[in-house]
């Protein structure tokens, strides 16, 4: 559970806004909401030295202390530093470039939380979606197989996860500005839908399933195999969507119609060629129509 100070000369933008902030974080980390603590502390003129402050031309931009389990990824971790960088130049309308952050991790046997002293051997909070390095999965010898490290996140309004009335919703996906430049996403205009990969973040490992449920839970629908669906508890819990490019600005994907709530992590990006589509008909069970019946 990640603890977060932030430290700025300027009132406290109010516990709505600081809440708001503190569910983009558990979102992003697949933990339960209410599982990070955020505090802010305002401080006096004569108890820092930080001269941007001083000079009243721009809002301050806080200084932050992030608190979290050396369990955390190096990936994880630099999702959670972006993520907090990015929300904080919104939230409270500066510079995102001027929010400094500093990362404190807590070893193993650290950290007392809830009357209880976190252990490797117990749970460990969080999702995993790179190890230390980087890397994921592994083959039968051990070897890691992938290098998955997202290259943009999702920003829209949508943070609850419901199934349906994903047709109108428009989201931003926003390149890694510390990997890309606008020369990746050259073109990429002329076309009219994507294609993107990303990451089911919010799902627990514990939730992964890897036989046969009904569709949704719902009895009245026939039991499926994980791969005979598209739900989201998947086991390597990556998703796939179509969706419409609307414009191109800088890095910014401004799409609709992606299934995808705020935060998530992106993996890949294609332009939807329509070559690829199903050259034969298309067959697929009658609960899958009622299922999707308001999707979009």
């Amino acid at each position: 559970m990640p603890v977060i100070r932030l430290f700025s000369p300027a009132p406290s933008p109010g516990a709505a806004v600081l809440g708001e902030l503190a569910d983009s974080v558990t979102a992003l980390l697949g933990l339960d909401r209410g599982h990070c603590w955020l505090w802010w502390q305002r401080l006096e003129p004569d108890s820092f030295h930080r001269p941007e402050w001083r000079d009243g031309s721009t809002a301050p931009a806080p200084v932050g202390f992030v608190v979290c389990k050396e369990s955390y990824s190096k990936a994880q971790v630099r999702q959670l530093l972006r993520l907090l960088q990015e929300r904080l130049g919104e939230l409270l309308g500066v510079p995102r470039e001027e929010v400094y952050l500093a990362v404190q991790r807590a070893s193993e046997g650290e950290l007392l939380v809830r009357d209880q002293v976190w252990s490797l051997d117990g749970n460990a909070g969080g999702t995993t979606l790179s190890g230390d390095d980087g890397r994921t999965d592994t083959d039968m010898n051990g070897d890691a197989i992938t290098d998955l490290v997202p290259i943009a996140h999702v920003h829209n309004e949508r943070r609850e996860l419901i199934d349906d009335d994903w047709g109108q919703v428009a989201s931003v996906i926003r390149l890694d500005a510390e990997r890309f430049t606008t020369d990746a996403l050259l073109s990429l205009d002329s076309f009219s839908h994507l294609e993107v990969v990303f990451h089911f973040h919010r799902v627990p490992l514990d939730k992964v399933q890897e036989g046969a449920r009904h569709p949704r839970n719902n009895p009245q629908w026939p039991l499926a195999g994980i791969f005979a669906q598209r739900g989201k508890n998947r086991p390597n819990r990556i998703g796939v969507s179509r969706c419409r490019l609307v414009k191109t600005d800088g890095l910014d994907l401004h799409v609709v119609g992606l299934d995808a709530v705020d935060g998530t992590p992106v993996l890949d990006i294609k332009p939807y060629l329509r070559q690829f589509g199903p050259r034969e008909e298309v067959v697929q069970p009658e609960w899958v129509d009622e299922l999707m019946r308001n999707y979009y």
